[in-house]
């Protein structure tokens, strides 16, 4: 080792390190105006798909999701998997339906006419 001769294999440009905190601040310059951009890009592609989606939205007419739900609940309650008691603890207000479901089945009798008197009735 001692017969080689000693000399530099890497050889540095003259003025290297003088111009060197200047190159590394022109490259961070340079990274951060690309991180920026794309941050901008992303947010802009972001933006039209929030707008694309909230437009296709307003079109899907509403009645068609509720058109759905009664017929999968229809299935249910013909098909016997839910009884009365299941279909009324889905509701908020149980009441509410009860006299929904009452009015529906008692609108086709006339209850104007006068009731029975009690004397006609057998017992």
């Amino acid at each position: 080792m001692k017969k080689t001769t000693r000399h530099h294999i890497y050889t540095v440009p003259d003025g290297y390190f003088d111009n060197l905190p200047d190159l590394l601040i022109q490259k961070k310059k340079v990274k951060d105006r690309q991180a920026f951009v794309y941050r901008m890009a992303a947010a802009a592609v972001f933006t039209v798909g929030l707008v694309l989606f909230g437009v296709k939205m307003s079109f899907v007419p509403e009645y068609a999701f509720q058109a759905e739900i009664d017929q999968e609940v229809e299935f249910y309650i013909n098909s016997g998997y839910w009884g009365a008691e299941d279909v009324i603890s889905f509701s908020d207000n149980p009441d509410e339906l009860l006299d929904r479901i009452i009015a529906e089945e008692w609108s086709g009798y006339d209850l104007s006419e006068e009731p029975l008197p009690l004397d006609d009735l057998e017992y």
